[in-house]
């Protein structure tokens, strides 16, 4: 297939709003380019064929299968395309909702934001949802926080298991967060018990899995794994684009993430992020559910109304420090 510059031929180009127009009326005379701009000359049927000819090679969910392990992809409906275009969401500003006397112009995505948040803590079983990650690198970095958090308040510890078959980034992840990285190979495909007993001690703060694993494999192997992290106080974080960590994970992760692009048609970027919401799977600390990085969504008891807080809990403040401190 050639590109547009060789398809382009001198003198060809599209039609102007109207016969006689120059650039001049519309296009202030000093902002006008002097001399040649370099760009192909094609008609406005040239510029159409090869574009909708070159997107045809692309590969993607709407016209193939898309293996990619835990992130498989699959046919999104195109009405979440419009539901996520309606101006009550594109046109808000991120911080508006924080901003003094603010909140009150954009009440229908604080609800959202509040409902999602209830709705998938009731269905996953976790005592609390974060939805600030923006994408799955960013809600294995939060993950990773969590497990900082919990162990701040009872001695740190300075490592976290990545096993080969977890997601590519979940290394980078966790030595953002300043810990040191333990990687074990794989067995079959899975994570082997025998393995792990031979990384497994004290400094361990916790293990990052992946449901299904990078392979595509569901790690037959995960009570035994949860068992062993147990023995040792650390935690499981479980990754996956698809809600299938949250339903496998149930009597056993303390963190997954939920990816709104795997699971709940979200988009697919470039045109949008995905929104990975990660929750925490118990109360803490004193019996608090609000555990995860503030702010928070709330609804008033006394109207409805949503608005935000950025008083959780202890640890919440802990996090932010924490990101801050990650980054410089």
């Amino acid at each position: 297939m050639k590109t547009i510059f060789e398809s382009s031929v001198a003198g060809r180009e599209g039609c102007w709003p109207c016969d006689g127009m120059a650039e001049e009326t519309y296009i202030p005379k000093e902002l006008l380019r002097g001399g040649e701009i370099g760009l192909p000359s094609a008609s406005e049927l040239d510029v159409v064929r090869h574009f909708t000819k070159l997107s045809q090679r692309n590969y993607g969910v709407d016209g193939n299968f898309y293996p990619l392990g835990s992130c498989t992809m699959k046919y999104n409906p195109k009405f979440t395309e419009i539901v996520a275009g309606m101006p009550g969401f594109t046109r808000l500003h991120p911080v508006l909702p924080q901003l003094q006397g603010a909140g009150g112009l954009c009440q229908g995505a604080l609800e959202v934001m509040y409902e999602i948040e209830q709705q998938l803590a009731e269905i996953t079983g976790m005592a609390a949802y974060t939805m600030h990650p923006m994408a799955g690198a960013h809600g294995e970095l939060t993950g990773v926080m969590l497990m900082a958090a919990y162990h701040r308040d009872k001695g740190n510890k300075t490592k976290v298991i990545v096993p080969d078959s977890a997601h590519g980034t979940n290394p980078a992840s966790a030595a953002i967060a300043g810990y040191e990285i333990v990687s074990i190979e794989s067995v079959d495909g899975i994570v082997s018990p025998e393995a792990l007993a031979e990384v497994l001690d004290d400094e361990v703060a916790g293990m990052m899995m992946t449901c299904p694993n990078t392979l595509g494999l569901f790690e037959q192997n995960l009570p035994k794994v949860v068992e062993m992290l147990r023995e040792v106080d650390a935690l499981l974080y479980y990754d996956g684009a698809t809600s299938t960590p949250s339903w496998a994970r149930c009597a056993w992760a303390t963190s997954v993430s939920t990816s709104f692009t795997g699971t709940f048609t979200r988009p697919w970027p470039p045109r949008t992020a995905a929104a990975v919401p990660v929750p925490v799977r118990w109360a803490y600390p004193n019996g608090s559910s609000r555990s995860c990085p503030s702010p928070a969504w709330q609804s008033s008891k006394t109207a409805s109304t949503f608005s935000t807080t950025t008083t959780r809990n202890p640890s919440a403040t802990w996090l932010r420090s924490t990101a801050t401190s990650a980054y410089t």
